[in-house]
């Protein structure tokens, strides 16, 4: 099991993405307690309330992202 079950890392976004349009695929899936965005790394880290919300969220859109 890894440690933080609940945390997803986004990487690969367009300069162009928002916090509310990525907060909205996030929430597609599950409720999310966190987002952090790291738009110098063209990255994310969100963190679900839910393990499975976060396994949900990887197998929906692994190298997928719009």
């Amino acid at each position: 099991c890894k440690p933080q079950p609940c945390v997803v890392s986004v990487e690969g976004l367009s300069s162009s993405t928002t916090d509310v349009q990525l907060k909205s695929l996030l929430m597609s899936v599950g409720p999310i307690q966190s987002l952090q965005m790291l738009p110098q790394q063209r990255k994310a880290i969100a963190k679900f309330k839910e393990p499975a919300h976060a396994l949900a969220f990887q197998q929906k859109f692994h190298r997928k992202l719009p």
